[in-house]
């Protein structure tokens, strides 16, 4: 069996990565609540997860990138919650 992964920017990830890291950009908004909202760009959580030292650790993102959907840093504008896993803000017409 082989490993399909790559390395990015130091980081493991699946080959198309980087295609999903650039179309993670061009989603600038999110609904949390019902109401659109600024995504949280890498090195802007208010937790300090690094993004001066290194990219993201789970979707490689650099400093004042956007996640990748699904990535565990990302956090949600409203409540600072785990956006994907974790954030208790209702989304009515979407999956955050």
């Amino acid at each position: 069996m082989t490993d399909e992964r790559i390395i990015f920017r130091g980081v493991r990830v699946l080959p198309d990565w980087p295609e999903r890291l650039r179309h993670a950009q061009t989603i600038t908004t999110c609904r949390p609540n019902g109401v659109e909202q600024a995504r949280v760009k890498y090195g802007d959580e208010q937790d300090d997860w690094g993004a001066n030292e290194r990219p993201c650790h789970d979707c490689a993102a650099v400093k004042g990138e956007y996640h990748v959907e699904g990535c565990d840093v990302e956090r949600c504008p409203t409540c600072g919650g785990q956006l994907w896993f974790g954030c208790e803000c209702d989304w009515p017409d979407e999956d955050p």
